[in-house]
């Protein structure tokens, strides 16, 4: 029972999209209909989705880089634009393992994964102590 649940978890979950870039390097990307995650081995970026003129255009970005996912014919190639460099890189999507289905290149239909928000010492705590002059118990 257990598995299966844990199967329908993963399944909402964005799929990993594995790009190969010039120069030896790689990244692994998970978008989701806001922010899309890069893990790569230079460390790890969360991009917010960038509103576009297309609906179906999965562009990413914030103040160092900009992600445009879904290029080319087969929606393989991803341009990388960086706030720093003049040109734009572009990265192509490894195919998968024998056997395996591509993915699509797609947002998942749900919200990326968020930091809950801080601990506020302040907030009131809710308790079952009653103050008053209520009934404090039996007899």
């Amino acid at each position: 029972m257990f598995g299966a649940l844990a199967g329908c978890a993963a399944l909402r979950d964005a799929p990993r999209l594995a790009y190969q870039c010039p120069q030896g390097l790689g990244f692994e990307a998970r978008l989701y209909e806001d922010m899309a995650l890069l893990d790569g081995q230079r460390g790890h970026a969360v991009l917010e989705r960038r509103p576009s003129q297309q609906a179906d255009a999965l562009i990413y970005g914030d103040a160092t880089l900009t992600a445009d996912f879904g290029l080319g014919v087969d929606q393989r190639l991803v341009r990388l634009s960086y706030a720093g460099i003049p040109e734009a890189v572009t990265c192509t999507r490894v195919a998968p393992a024998a056997g395996q289905p591509p993915a699509p290149v797609r947002a998942a239909p749900r919200p990326g994964p968020r930091n809950p928000p801080p601990y506020d010492p302040d907030a009131p705590v809710e308790t079952n102590i009653r103050f008053g002059d209520g009934n404090v118990g039996p007899g």
